[in-house]
């Protein structure tokens, strides 16, 4: 590309220094012509300002400061950043090599496109690749009612954040990522790209694995309620399809010995080997 668009991307942090540096290695080695990096950590008191401290020349801005949450943290970090396309990267997560260039391309070659997210990676506390969600082309009706996108993978136009009315700083746990993915369907085309643009990190601190059953969640229900979204009584049906599709075709996946970009064939890897042992490298 001649004119490569700014990226911005945000990660909030807190207490995460056993994984933080494997998250901002992931952004930095991408090493994108135009990156606006900025994290936000809500005061943490174990190792991760030793780790900001070495890695400062490569953000816009880095603070360490008590927040008001997840949601605030992340909103206020995208209000020092200018980029025509934007991400958040949690502090336990880590990007696809080569995810910004292809997000770049894809947006430039898919002008209709302001929503973009992939299949999902699932790492352990160690980066090895436990198993993965292969997840079927978009469907606005299905992912606004059930909360499927992999928000580690997700890249979005600012115009289309901006509409949307950005971050609601009040969201907190499931309704962070879910309650603005909501809106961004509500005004815009999206689209499911069949390839891995990030891994999600389960571990024992990790939001989706402590508060369990997404479904039922507070946050969730309020942002189905608040945005006109409503489960039938017969829901639980497609509901049950698109679950037990997206088990088997993982699994299936994961024993074929294909390969998409962003993985390797099969489970019980480290993820550092996509890397080319650069994210180990400290």
């Amino acid at each position: 590309m001649k004119d490569w668009p700014t990226i911005s991307i945000v990660t909030p942090s807190y207490q995460h220094g056993a994984f933080l540096e494997w998250t901002l290695r992931s952004v930095i080695l991408q090493a994108y012509p135009k990156l606006e990096y900025v994290v936000m950590d809500g005061g943490s008191t174990d190792q991760t300002l030793e780790i900001l401290g070495r890695y400062q020349g490569s953000f816009k801005h880095w603070e360490s400061a008590k927040d008001a949450g997840h949601a605030d943290a992340v909103k206020r970090g995208f209000e020092h950043t200018t980029g025509e396309i934007m991400a958040f990267l949690n502090s336990d997560d880590v990007l696809a090599p080569g995810a910004l260039e292809f997000a770049a391309r894809y947006f430039a070659e898919n002008p209709r496109v302001d929503f973009l997210y992939s299949h999902r990676v699932f790492i352990t506390t160690d980066n090895t690749v436990e198993s993965y969600w292969i997840l079927p082309p978009h469907s606005n009706w299905a992912m606004r009612r059930w909360d499927y996108i992999p928000q580690e993978t997700c890249f979005w136009r600012r115009s289309l954040y901006d509409a949307a009315g950005g971050m609601d700083p009040k969201a907190h746990g499931f309704g962070v990522d879910y309650d603005l993915f909501v809106r961004f369907m509500a005004r815009a085309h999206t689209a499911r790209v069949n390839r891995f643009l990030g891994a999600f990190r389960k571990h024992p601190e990790s939001l989706t694995v402590r508060l369990g059953n997404v479904r039922d969640h507070p946050e969730c229900v309020r942002v189905r309620r608040e945005n006109g979204i409503a489960l039938r009584h017969w829901h639980w049906i497609p509901e049950r399809i698109l679950h037990d599709w997206i088990v088997l075709r993982s699994r299936r996946f994961a024993a074929s010995g294909k390969t998409l970009p962003g993985a390797l064939a099969g489970v019980g890897y480290n993820y550092d080997r996509v890397w080319a042992g650069r994210l180990n490298a400290f």
